[in-house]
């Protein structure tokens, strides 16, 4: 599907998953129940027996753990955990189910909690006519909005991958549009948004004459006309029409994206950033995370970050303002654990899927640069100083650098770079420095990163082959053999490269059962498959390696099956490493988080199987893994039964 891209959002889950999850936390107290509880919701102490530990450090083949003032206090045997009930604890048997820490998500954008909430939703979403029926829903529901924003549109969904105004001009002509994709590297708009923005013949022509300048681009017809559809920067020029939401509005659509990231088993996360918010909801988005921070309404722990793009800045005269200005708010805004803005957060490139990664030679097919200039690509060029001097500034300041990267030749000039910072800042070294995505990086940069101490945050989402492999992906690419090189995993574990996973949402919706099947796999579960394709004959799922994956077969019916290399996928001790413990670490977070020890955090839960025994036994079933139980603190944020009585 796409680059980023494997993004459809869980949609429908996340939808149903938010109704009841209301319902829970106000009936139940966050589940709470038995036992008594303190005023923050947690039980005085929790006795969790009859499990399977995973990540419990020295206590080998434990059975129960117990909770006790927001702390791990035991990790051990049945009879001696249930040994320190001193009459008000409150038992829970796991049902020989695994007992393990809760998740990191180690790159999101947690302000998308504010488009999930209020706008318009075309994730997952392959039909132009329910695309258009879904926009008229919401207008007719939203009849005195003045301008109609949302996001989830696919790539694959148009004829060379690029939308065009007049589908949207179709439903709505007289208000502005603004859809951005669901890798959020550009926007489709209607008429009305272009003319509020200036954005004619003439103005596209000279903006797209600067494209290395302005690092966007504004598509247009034969004729030169804007077509609708703005690639990277170019979503600025529209960005002030957007809708602004006030502090109270982000407060709540926050609460709940909590409460459902909760459900999926995720407690803390590394916030990437706000995507194409606009300033004032950008400033209320900040306020609000760390006024529930403050206020102890944050049932999570998130470490954010702040953008540099190097575009933005003439020198580093003015990239030092900049970062300045940043260090300070950040130091305002991070009064607690909960919230910090920890990081600065780089691109190295952009995104395949819009023909701007940054690839190295004889990597893109001919004609899809311009002048086949591969230099285009890079927004650093020229500007390695630049980027070489903010990662020495991070040091200086105690942050860490989060760097997206694409493309394998964008890897190779971010490492140049760090490699350089490191000689004078050594300590940026073990994790310190993350590169995000990973999609394409060969061999020996792949060992640079281990010696050079930079984790790889992967998304095994999109390590799977759908219909944006054969629709978007291989018709850029110079050979099907260049393209069968993406998403290293396996490769990056064996050189003992702290691995860490990631969603990227909004691109796709965080999904315990999808990430960990896709990481075993390198297939598409099941039940996405029927998501997204349902009964349609243009496309089969498969999991054998046997079916053809020649381009020549796959042109009546596409092939939704196993990515290659094949011995990429990962193994079960790796994935739950890489979700918990390896994502703790990547945003400084693992002496507290991350693994089941006495005196860390008791941030736990206990899943609805086995999942080390079904990885084994039966991995098609491991699509279904999901917490029953989620502790954050020692306060239980979600049930799973008492969300299903909720529902009912």
């Amino acid at each position: 599907m796409k680059e980023k891209t494997k993004k459809r959002r869980y949609s429908l889950l996340t939808a149903m998953l938010c109704i009841s999850l209301i319902a829970v936390f106000s009936l139940t107290g966050c589940g709470s129940s038995g036992g008594g509880s303190d005023e923050s919701g947690a039980a005085p102490m929790t006795i969790i027996t009859g499990g399977v530990v995973e990540e419990a450090g020295d206590a080998a083949d434990a059975t129960a753990v117990v909770l006790q003032d927001g702390k791990i206090a035991f990790v051990g045997s049945d009879e001696d955990a249930l040994a320190m009930d001193d009459g008000n604890a409150e038992v829970v048997d796991a049902g020989g189910n695994t007992i393990m820490p809760t998740m990191t998500e180690a790159h999101m954008h947690f302000a998308t909690a504010i488009q999930a909430k209020y706008e318009i939703d075309l994730a997952d979403i392959i039909s132009i006519k329910k695309m258009q029926k879904i926009i008229s829903a919401f207008i007719e529901e939203n009849p005195d909005l003045e301008v109609y924003s949302g996001a989830g549109w696919m790539v694959s969904a148009f004829k060379n991958g690029s939308p065009t105004k007049d589908i949207l001009d179709e439903v709505c002509p007289d208000k502005p549009v603004l859809l951005m994709d669901a890798d959020g590297h550009s926007y489709w708009v209607n008429s009305a948004a272009l003319e509020a923005a200036g954005i004619d013949k003439a103005f596209a022509a000279e903006y797209n004459a600067n494209y290395k300048k302005n690092g966007g681009r504004i598509i247009v017809d034969k004729k030169g006309e804007p077509t609708g559809h703005l690639k990277e920067a170019a979503m600025l020029l529209i960005e002030k029409q957007k809708p602004v939401y006030t502090v109270d509005q982000c407060k709540e659509a926050i609460q709940e994206q909590q409460e459902w990231l909760a459900s999926e088993g995720f407690t803390s996360f590394f916030d990437a950033g706000i995507l194409n918010m606009g300033d004032e909801t950008s400033e209320n988005y900040w306020t609000a995370m760390s006024e529930m921070a403050q206020a102890g309404e944050l049932k999570c722990k998130v470490r954010g970050s702040f953008w540099l793009q190097p575009y933005d800045f003439k020198n580093w005269k003015e990239c030092k303002e900049y970062l300045d200005g940043w260090v300070k708010k950040a130091n305002e805004l991070s009064a607690t654990d909960y919230y910090k803005i920890t990081t600065i957060k780089m691109m190295s490139d952009q995104v395949l899927e819009q023909g701007t990664a940054y690839m190295g030679e004889g990597m893109y097919a001919k004609g899809v640069l311009e002048n086949e200039d591969i230099e285009s690509n890079n927004i650093w060029h020229g500007k390695g100083k630049m980027m070489r001097k903010a990662i020495e500034y991070a040091a200086e300041n105690g942050l860490n650098v989060h760097i997206h990267q694409i493309g394998d030749a964008a890897a190779t000039f971010a490492l140049d770079e760090i490699e350089k910072a490191e000689k004078k800042y050594p300590e940026l070294k073990d994790n310190r420095i993350c590169l995000a995505h990973c999609q394409f990086i060969n061999e020996e940069d792949q060992q640079r990163m281990k010696e050079l101490g930079v984790a790889a945050i992967v998304a095994p989402y999109w390590a799977v082959m759908d219909d944006y492999y054969w629709s978007v992906y291989l018709p850029l690419m110079s050979s099907q053999e260049k393209l069968d090189t993406q998403y290293p995993m396996q490769s990056l574990e064996k050189k003992d490269i702290n691995v860490a996973f990631h969603s990227d949402y909004v691109v796709t919706a965080p999904n315990m059962g999808w990430l960990y099947y896709s990481a075993l796999t390198r297939v598409l579960p099941q039940k996405i498959y029927d998501m997204w394709y349902g009964d349609d004959p243009a496309y089969k799922r498969s999991t054998s390696k046997k079916d053809s994956q020649d381009p020549a077969d796959n042109e009546e019916v596409q092939l939704i099956g196993k990515l290659k290399p094949w011995n990429e996928a990962l193994k079960i001790g790796q994935v739950l490493d890489a979700s918990t413990i390896n994502g703790a670490k990547t945003i400084g977070l693992d002496e507290e988080i991350g693994s089941v020890e006495v005196g860390k955090s008791a941030d736990v839960m206990i899943l609805n199987m086995n999942v080390r025994d079904q990885a084994k036994n039966d991995v098609e079933n491991v699509e279904n893994v999901m917490p029953q139980k989620t502790w954050f603190e020692g306060e239980l944020i979600y049930d799973a039964e008492a969300a299903e009585a909720a529902e009912e």
